[in-house]
Formats: C-alpha cells, structure tokens, sequence
C-alpha cells in the first residue's frame, strides 16, 4: 500500500510483481527486478508503524491462527526488540506532548482555511478532515504511515488548520472509547467525565 500510495510503482507494475511472485515464491525479488531496491526498508517502516498503532490504541481481543500465509513482503533478519520498543515509545511520548489521540480525535478543517495554500500532502488531509475521520482513518484513506499522519494532524492543528471535531459533528463513533494518550483536562459533566481516558 504505501509502495502505491507514494507513486513508487505503478499499480500495473504492482500486480505483475505479485502474478510474478507466484512461480518465483519470492515478491521481494520481482520488486527489485522493477528498480525497487529499498524494500526492506520498506518493510521496517511497516513494522515499526504497525508496533505504534497497537501501542496507541487498544488490543480488545487476540487470536493466534497458526495456518495464517507468511507475509507477501517479511523482515529478512526479524526486527529485533532492542529496535522495536525503544522507537514505539519515542513516537508515543511525541504524539502524547501533542495531545492527540489518532483513534480518538475526529477531525475538521478550521474555518477559512485555503487549501490552494497548502502542500498536497495537506490538502488530502484537510480534504479528509469530515468532522467523522480520526488520524487513523486519514492514514488508512491516504495509504500513509499512522504515525507520520497523526505527526503532521498535530502540526496543522497547532497552526490553527484544522480543529477537532464538536459532538455533534462526530457522532460515528466506530472507535468510541479508547485510550487518549494524555488525559484530558475535567469535564463539566458525569457524560464528559466517563469519555476521559487513562495516559497510555
């Protein structure tokens, strides 16, 4: 996905390397044939975004499937937890100094904003910003890291670019209840009181 959402292959160069990997039983190789040689760099990206975005939310539930397919793209030498959990952490206590919550939060452009000024990299966001899309659900739209995505929310909503969203707007609450990263301030009432969340 983030092969393609970057323009680095074309989606017709993408299939051809998966009809490829069938009979050579390997997609990194048929990636390189096609000029891309970072792909486990690639993968590490992947891995490492995808230890932050269980670290930010909540596992409800867990299943181990013992018969699941090995990834189309595996880390060659594993990704080792002396790496792993040092850089989840750092990435939390950014997004946590922000006080945003990528699952949590819902998002809207704030008034006046023009998007002719912005980097197409925000535009797509604030194109994404409905008053019902998390920082999740934008990273997950556009194709991109969650953690860069929830990075680049933060910023635009610290230049006044998008605000979160009132209740009213957000009422799609598919994420409803999980963990904020940092408290929030107290609310005014027995409903806001119960919607606050525990520091991860």
């Amino acid at each position: 996905m983030l092969l393609l959402s970057s323009g680095r292959i074309a989606e017709g160069d993408w299939t051809a390397a998966l009809v490829e990997s069938v009979e050579t039983r390997s997609l990194q190789a048929a990636l390189v044939a096609r000029g891309i040689v970072e792909v486990q760099d690639l993968v590490l990206a992947v891995v490492l975004d995808g230890a932050f975005a269980a670290a930010a939310g909540e596992v409800e539930r867990w299943v181990v499937d013992e018969a699941a397919d090995p990834p189309l793209l595996p880390a060659d030498e594993g990704v080792v937890p002396e790496k792993l959990v040092p850089e989840t952490a750092r990435r939390l206590d950014v997004v946590a100094s922000r006080q945003l919550s990528p699952y949590r939060d819902r998002l809207v452009p704030a008034g006046g904003v023009e998007p002719a000024g912005l980097t197409a990299e925000r535009r797509e966001i604030v194109a994404h910003a409905t008053g019902r899309r998390t920082a999740r659900d934008i990273a997950f739209v556009l194709g991109r890291s969650l953690y860069s995505v929830t990075v680049e929310v933060s910023r635009m909503l610290g230049e006044g670019l998008l605000e979160m969203a009132p209740p009213a707007t957000s009422f799609r609450c598919s994420h409803w209840g999980l963990a904020s990263l940092r408290p929030r301030a107290e609310a005014g009432s027995d409903f806001g009181n119960s919607l606050r969340s525990s520091e991860v």
